[in-house]
């Protein structure tokens, strides 16, 4: 069974309540959970969320679309992740892990991931280390034992608040482990920042879902390459973001890089 976690919450910092936010007449949680439930092959979806207030209109929204909600720590999400694996029925044998700032996501591309990863017969595998496609694509696939050994032994900060760094870690791993790491090569086209961090982000998804979505509401990440290749003027919006600034500052509180503001 392949259960599909997709984490949402409101509480962030560079730009609050962004998976509520409304384009086309329907919030970006709401879109990206119609686009990614075209899958063929992840069997089922849950969001999951944090215990906290401020996301009770997400688990509203959830019920109102008749879509699983799960609920569970704020910052902890690697074990928000392990409890809400646990508490699924059936228990997943592979979990396709999902982020809420993604609303162009492509189901295409989802299936594209877990295919490779049934065929090489990985623990784990991701689209986005190295990049194989566009950042607001990402995609990462892991059996639930590699859930599990993570949830088990991981410590620092970066590891816990963004789920699979432990795990992606163990393809080059100080001792021998049982889990087998696959990444695809990366692709040398990627260079777009699609996911939605900042106003400017949500700024440039909401001109990318008015020129598409109108005329064909299942578009695809190659729709969107081929608007923003026609139309490269869009991608001046949000040129100043960062992919992965969010993993980079838990690291820079680790003290495993530097801060740059030091």
């Amino acid at each position: 069974m392949i259960l599909g976690i997709i984490q949402a919450r409101s509480g962030s910092s560079r730009l609050p309540a962004k998976v509520l936010k409304v384009v086309e007449g329907k919030p970006l949680l709401q879109h990206m959970l119609e686009r990614v439930q075209r899958s063929k092959m992840v069997d089922s979806f849950v969001v999951a969320t944090t215990i906290l207030k401020d996301d009770d209109s997400i688990a509203r929204l959830c019920d109102e679309l008749g879509v699983d909600c799960f609920r569970g720590s704020e910052d902890d999400v690697l074990d928000r992740y392990y409890q809400c694996a646990v508490s699924s029925v059936p228990q997943p044998d592979y979990i396709v892990r999902l982020t809420a700032d993604c609303p162009l996501h492509d189901p295409e591309v989802i299936d594209f991931v877990v295919n490779r990863f049934l065929a090489v017969g990985a623990d784990y595998m991701t689209n986005s280390f190295p990049p194989v496609f566009e950042d607001g694509f990402d995609t990462e696939i892991f059996s639930f034992n590699a859930l599990k050994y993570a949830w088990e032994n991981a410590k620092r900060k970066s590891d816990r608040e963004h789920v699979t760094p432990f795990i992606h870690k163990m393809a080059f791993p100080d001792e021998e482990t049982p889990f087998k790491i696959y990444t695809e090569k990366s692709n040398e086209r990627y260079h777009y920042k699609l996911s939605v961090d900042t106003p400017k982000d949500f700024e440039i998804v909401r001109e990318i879902f008015s020129e598409l979505y109108p005329e064909n509401s299942g578009f695809g990440m190659s729709d969107v390459i081929d608007l923003l290749e026609r139309k490269p003027e869009l991608l001046n919006i949000n040129e100043e973001s960062r992919v992965n600034e969010g993993y980079y500052k838990s690291l820079s509180e680790d003290g495993l890089i530097k801060n740059e503001e030091d």
